[in-house]
This record gives structure tokens, sequence and C-alpha cells, in this order.
């Protein structure tokens, strides 16, 4: 059906190659989909990552998690890390626009790799330091018995990242006027889905 096509998907000038940008949608939205399968079965956990070093993200899985199963060392994973995304209605612009939807997305390949109890112990302290911000409230320590505790419970393992794609479709093939309503239609409306979501879930979960 699509023999005779052309592809050059995506566009150009949606594949994000600056670092720091992806580094820091990593640092900002670090809950990631992780993928694995096995027997043609695939799955899928949602866990949050942190950088160990240039080249490598740490994560922990619960031990009664059947993905458990999958992890092997040496074995081939996939992450999706997802940043901020909404539609884009054409109401905002003066010029004659179709819908669209923004995003922004980091997939990551690597090999996956078990860490000791005492890593994930300092990799769980490290998160939830980023996590809790300059002027936190709470502060997690080596001092806390139950993170002692958690460990028995959970399998820490790195990831050794092979290769990293960004995919952010934030109107780059569009005017400079039109980047910057976009940027604020996403933000604008993302905190508004968000809130509206949110206080639908608790109504209905009454």
């Amino acid at each position: 059906m699509f023999q005779n096509l052309d592809l050059n998907y995506p566009a150009a000038h949606f594949i994000e190659k600056n670092e720091h940008l992806i580094h820091e949608l990593i640092n900002h939205f670090p809950l990631a989909n992780l993928i694995t399968s096995q027997q043609d079965e695939i799955f899928t956990s949602y866990l949050p990552f942190i950088w160990g070093n240039a080249n490598e993200l740490i994560g922990h899985l619960d031990i009664q998690n059947p993905q458990i199963a999958t992890l092997n060392e040496g074995e081939k994973v996939k992450l999706i890390f997802n940043g901020p995304e909404n539609y884009i209605s054409p109401s905002h612009f003066t010029t004659n626009e179709l819908p669209t939807y923004n995003y922004c997305k980091v997939e990551v390949e690597g090999l996956l790799k078990p860490i000791s109890n005492e890593a994930l112990k300092n990799a769980i302290i490290q998160l939830t330091t980023q996590l809790e911000g300059k002027d936190a409230a709470y502060q997690l320590t080596q001092n806390e018995k139950r993170l002692h505790s958690l460990v028995k419970y959970i399998f820490g393992f790195k990831i050794e990242v092979l290769e990293v794609k960004g995919r952010f479709k934030m109107s780059q093939d569009k005017s400079k006027n039109h980047q910057e309503m976009a940027v604020k239609v996403l933000a604008d409306g993302l905190k508004k889905r968000n809130a509206n979501f949110i206080k639908q879930y608790w109504k209905q979960a009454e």
C-alpha cells in the first residue's frame, strides 16, 4: 500500500538532538514507560528513573510485578518519557491553520543491568531530592529505617543507554509568532486538562 512513498518520518525539524534539553525533559518528567517482551508477550510498567551518569538511567520495580521475569541482565529494553503535550486549536491563530497536536517525547533504548541494594538506596534518595526541589520541606536520608526495609521488596537496575531519540513536535515549522502562541496554548491547556481530570476522577471516586 505504501511501497511507492518516500517516507521521511519524523520530519527533521521534529527530531530533537539537543542533549541538554533531552536530559532536562527526563529530569522534569522522570516517569517512563518501561517496555519489554518475552515469548511474544509485551510487558509495560510505569516507573520513575534518574540519571546515574551521562550514559545510564536507574530505576526500580516491585518484585511482585510480573514484568520482572523479563528483566534479565543484558536484556535490551525501551523507555518512553512523556513530556508536555496538548491539542493546538486553529482558533488561537489569525492565519489559516489546521488542528494539530504538539508534544515532547524521549525514547531510550539500552541494556539492563541489576544494581546493588546500596546503589538502589542512593538512587531513591537522589530521585527524592531532585523531585522535592531546592526548598524541600522533606529530606530522605540513609537514616530512614523504612528505606532499608523497602529494598527487600523492589528490584533495582540500571539501563546502559545505547540510543536516545528526542521527538519534540513544537510547531518548529511555523513562524516565530505562531510558535510563541502554540507554547502558551500548550502550557495553559495542559494545566487546565490536568486540573479538570483530577477533579473528575475524585468526583467519580467518591
